[in-house]
């Protein structure tokens, strides 16, 4: 029996791309009809490409020429097990710079990138946590599901940085407040570097041979030549009197003159000695004001109320209005939600800020534009200008309108990514007027990665701002990026709150909802037997209400989880069940999408039961199940779940005993994969015909299947990766 054929432009040669179900691979894809002999699957590396995330170091960057030698000199002369240089001092002395400019300078002897987390640990918004900060480290250098501990993503980090073949890489931890969270993050196996900034000195990470190093303000000389960089040198030659007392005021922290020269270069008819007399007289105020601020403190807020109430009024609004809120970075299109703005006015505003020294421009993304975000001190004082200021009801209806626009955008990239996502209806204070940045499936992805940083605080916004709806439909519609992304973290997290948003509003469809994608994201993460719980949960629901759909649902997620667990004989009776509801539903269904819907899901229960049947050595059941879903998923141009049901029918095959057929099919699966980029599907279907090729005692090309996906699964999941590698012969 052979599998028939793709249907035309489903080839190997197709550009077809799955952007849903599994990391993207960009490779070159294969032809099914060139794998003869031994099977090579040529292409680049899986996972992200190499990361270069420091921030270029400013033009303005001065003196400090006697901290860069020492901190090179040692690191150039360290032992070669991982180096930690740890840079203490003040908020506002540059700590940040410091290590941007060091790593600048050493980029060549670290060439596997320069990753860049921080910590926010100062953040009046609160810190980030440590599984997020691991999320995002290994994200920088490994495209598989990550796990939802902060100590298996720890030892993940490390597994991944200690492969043999990685290249040594840099990492800069900024804003970090104690030694354990810096130890969490070091890197496995040799020869790489991290630099932590912090404001006080983490004196434990001397038994981790960290070299410590206290960064002082700038000197009289050297703040009047930073002050020149960013003012301009003619401004400061035509007073030098005036620009030694702007220096003094500033106390030499480069933040807090930065700011002073900022406003000289935005007002080029203000002299210096007017500048001058300001600060003083802000100084005045701050030190008599009952804050109990340290000198460096005073000199901070001096220039920074000198430089916020130099704003137009308009402008001032944008930045404390931006400065409350929940997103950790910030662009147009969430600042002209909250502000009323358009986007064009609200990029005029940000970038007028950014060049007032209050927001720092981060990068430029192909989907959100120019991304800025806060240094701690500047969103310190942004947020307290916010409450002094704020109009009563005005914090609360911005906090819902920024909640709004992520609700509203995040809906459509799943509404385009998950089309067979049960809609639920959204519940909006103040919807965006214009459409979402984004218009197709990629640029959908795109938005939800560069967002990342930002989901899962608005979640817990609406959380505390009791805002049950909106709560729960956030969690709903991010599950377009918890396909994407496999964050189990993230996923358990969301769902925990989400959960008890649905309870709370006493929305059961909702809550069934919840349930449902916490389970299957627990089954991705191992944890059978609390998924198998939430999903007879879900039955429970489903069968109290009437719902067919969910209780067919949860019936196939059931079996889906005992088949994952490998409990075959567990996982058939609900499969059957819900197969035969799936396939009563789509019978009764008169509108074609519906019809549609129930057809796939009747198709991928058969893939399901072929798997089980595999299992259970019934080589007739599995070929029967496993051809008909194939058929179905073709016609349906589901490419992705057509080649998955492919690669098990080509085993079904090999335990019929026809192994022509199942070397056949399985190569066809492995091109198939390749084709539509799906990085873990390739690996698992190159693990199932190594089987195969083994079978066959073709024990040459089966080893090379077996090495090609462990090649992939070493940067997609451990776990899969060692089961791989336990096929492997000893002699390999």
């Amino acid at each position: 029996m052979t599998a028939p054929s793709p249907r035309p432009g489903a080839g190997a040669g197709s550009q077809t791309t799955n952007t849903m179900r599994d990391v993207t691979v960009h490779g070159a894809a294969i032809q099914a009809g060139s794998i003869t002999g031994g099977v090579h699957v040529h292409h680049n590396p899986v996972g992200p490409p190499t990361p270069w995330q420091v921030r270029p170091v400013p033009a303005s960057f001065t003196d400090r020429t006697e901290d860069l030698d020492g901190l090179t000199s040692w690191i150039r002369g360290r032992s070669p097990y991982v180096g930690v240089v740890a840079v203490h001092g003040p908020p506002g002395v540059g700590k940040s710079t410091l290590a941007q400019r060091l790593l600048d300078e050493l980029r060549d002897e670290y060439p596997g990138g320069q990753l860049y987390v921080d910590l926010r640990g100062y953040d009046p918004a609160g810190p980030v946590r440590l599984d997020e900060a691991l999320g995002r480290l290994l994200r920088s250098l490994y495209g598989g599901a990550l796990p939802s501990g902060v100590e298996e993503r720890a030892a993940w980090w490390r597994s991944v940085t200690a492969e043999r073949s990685r290249r040594p890489v840099a990492v800069l931890v900024d804003n970090a407040v104690h030694a354990d969270q810096v130890r969490a993050l070091l890197p496995g196996g040799r020869d790489h570097l991290l630099v932590v900034t912090s404001r006080l000195p983490l004196t434990d990470l001397g038994r981790d041979g960290a070299r410590h190093h206290h960064l002082h303000p700038f000197s009289p000389t050297a703040a009047q030549e930073y002050l020149a960089a960013v003012a301009g040198e003619h401004r400061v030659a035509g007073d030098r009197r005036a620009a030694h007392a702007i220096a003094s005021l500033g106390a030499g922290l480069p933040l807090s003159l930065a700011l002073a020269g900022s406003v000289l270069a935005s007002h080029p008819e203000r002299s210096l000695a007017e500048l001058a007399a300001a600060l003083t007289e802000r100084r005045e105020q701050v030190s008599a004001s009952p804050h109990g601020l340290t000198p460096l403190g005073v000199a901070m807020t001096s220039s920074l109320d000198e430089t916020y109430w130099g704003l137009p009024r308009p402008r001032a609004r944008v930045f404390r209005s931006m400065g409350h809120l929940f997103p950790r970075d910030v662009d147009a299109a969430v600042t002209a939600a909250v502000c009323g703005l358009t986007p064009e006015d609200a990029e005029q505003e940000l970038s007028a800020l950014a060049g007032a020294g209050l927001l720092i421009t981060m990068r430029e993304d192909a989907i959100r534009g120019t991304v800025y975000s806060f240094h701690d001190e500047v969103h310190a004082y942004a947020r307290h200008r916010a409450v002094t200021e704020a109009t009563d009801g005005e914090l609360d209806e911005q906090t819902r309108r920024a909640l709004d626009f992520y609700l509203a955008t995040i809906t459509a990239a799943e509404r385009l990514l998950t089309d067979t996502h049960r809609r639920l209806a959204r519940d909006y204070r103040f919807k965006p007027d214009g459409p979402a940045p984004f218009s197709t499936k990629d640029e959908a992805a795109a938005w939800l990665h560069a967002q990342s940083i930002n989901l899962m605080p608005a979640v817990r916004t609406a959380a505390a701002a009791a805002l049950p709806q909106t709560c729960w439909q956030l969690v709903h519609a991010l599950w377009a990026y918890l396909r994407l992304s496999h964050d189990h973290a993230l996923w358990g997290e969301s769902h925990q709150l989400g959960l008890t948003a649905a309870r709370e509003c006493g929305d059961q469809l909702a809550e069934q909802e919840m349930l449902n994608t916490w389970g299957i994201g627990m089954r991705g993460d191992n944890q059978f037997e609390a998924a198998v719980e939430r999903f007879e949960q879900v039955l429970q629901i489903a069968r109290a209400g009437g719902d067919r759909r969910g209780e067919a649902q949860a019936l196939h997620e059931i079996g889906s989880t005992y088949l994952a667990a490998d409990r075959p004989n567990a996982a058939r009776p609900p499969l059957e069940q819900g197969r035969a509801l799936r396939q009563i539903l789509g019978a009764e269904a008169t509108d074609p999408d519906d019809q549609r819907v129930y057809t796939r899901a009747v198709a991928l229960s058969d893939t399901a039961l072929g798997q089980v049947a595999i299992s259970l050595g019934d080589a007739a059941g599995a070929l029967s199940r496993l051809a008909s879903a194939r058929t179905t998923l073709l016609d349906l141009q589901d490419d992705l779940d057509a080649a998955r049901a492919l690669a098990w029918l080509a085993r079904a095959h090999a335990l019929a005993g026809d192994l022509d057929a199942a070397e056949r099919e399985g190569r066809q699966a492995v091109a198939e994969c390749t084709a539509i980029r799906s990085a873990r599907w390739t690996a698992r279907s190159l693990e199932l015909l190594g089987r195969t090729l083994r079978e066959a005692g073709r024990d040459d090309q089966a080893r090379d299947a077996f090495e090609q996906s462990l090649q992939i699964y070493t940067a997609l999941n451990p776990r899969d990766a060692d089961r791989v590698r336990r096929q492997l012969p000893a002699d390999a």
